[in-house]
């Protein structure tokens, strides 16, 4: 039983620090009939397959473990086990199903009085709710969430939940409020001891820094992020984080290796099953054109973006298009 405790406890730390690719190795070496039996332990293989890019096998082990735990009565797996479906769900933009299992996820957290699980749904739902342009609701959520992991003493949560309230504000044009947020994050990883936190909420605020006029300092903390990203082995965040320093050699001047940059990302994100990012990096490549004087690309770009927005019912991103080129 100690063995059995030590183990689970190694994994849990594997996934809790974002190092998914050895959470896949740890656990691969297990045979599959132990994983199929244990909720949790299919919950965290699922979870780190999906962070991976590996949607399909993700939301096979995922829907495992939902089913298991309610075999078993266990509601809290349960309620963990809807949020990582949602959250596969939401990455290859499935928004409204996303936003079903979420909504169900937080239900049944609150009703076992799970702060953690309450933070992580009501996180999500500020993503899903920020995509669709409903930045107060969005706002709302994320505060929830932020209140929901100081309950929990979870400080990882409210680092992950303060730059995505740091991109509402963004979107808004709000960039000082924005940069305020994501100032609290860094610090927040910073505590928490985690670099591969702290690698992805400087990623984040790099992308603030360059919308406010700091490209060089923004391309700094790119670079910080992508090295860890690169030594995790996470093609997900790899990918994200090339998109935004792709804007950065915009910003900078050097817009043909941006553009390089920017098709790259694409291809990137179409391989990992990651319309999202296709979908910002297609935009950004909208811009950059525009920016170039190519009108006939840039316009055949902004709709190709447009398209994968209005599949993912990001609302706002779709205004935003259609007001480029007025």
């Amino acid at each position: 039983m100690l063995k059995s405790l030590e183990y689970l406890n190694k994994v849990r730390r594997l996934a809790a620090t974002g190092q998914h690719a050895a959470v896949v190795e740890y656990l691969g070496g297990r045979s599959a009939e132990e994983l199929r039996e244990s909720p949790t332990l299919a919950l965290l293989f699922g979870t780190a397959q999906a962070r991976l890019g590996r949607h399909g096998e993700g939301r096979r082990w995922v829907e495992l473990a939902l089913s298991r735990s309610r075999d078993r009565g266990d509601r809290s797996i349960e309620a963990r086990s809807l949020n990582a479906r949602g959250a596969i769900a939401l990455v290859t933009g499935h928004i409204d199903e996303a936003a079903e299992y979420f909504t169900q996820a937080l239900a049944a957290a609150k009703h076992q009085g799970d702060h953690a699980t309450v933070g992580r749904c009501s996180n999500n739902l500020g993503i899903v709710n920020n995509l669709r342009g409903q930045y107060a609701r969005a706002i709302g959520s994320y505060t929830m969430a932020i209140a929901a992991f100081q309950q929990a003493g979870l400080r990882r949560g409210i680092a992950e939940t303060r730059p995505n309230l740091a991109i509402t504000y963004r979107d808004q044009g709000e960039l000082q409020r924005a940069l305020d947020e994501a100032d609290r994050a860094v610090q927040e990883a910073e505590r928490a001891g985690d670099p591969t936190l702290l690698a992805q909420v400087l990623a984040g605020r790099a992308e603030i820094r360059l919308l406010s006029g700091e490209p060089v300092l923004a391309q700094h903390e790119l670079q910080r992020a992508l090295e860890t990203h690169r030594e995790l082995g996470n093609d997900v965040e790899e990918a994200q984080d090339l998109r935004v320093l792709a804007n950065t050699l915009v910003a900078l001047g050097d817009t043909e290796e941006a553009e390089r940059m920017l098709r790259d990302v694409v291809q990137r994100a179409n391989s990992l099953d990651r319309p999202l990012l296709a979908a910002d990096a297609t935009r950004d490549l909208a811009h950059l054109l525009r920016q170039s004087g190519r009108m006939h690309d840039a316009r055949e770009t902004a709709q190709a973006a447009r398209a994968l927005f209005s599949r993912l019912g990001a609302e706002a991103e779709i205004r935003k298009l259609d007001r480029m080129f007025e």
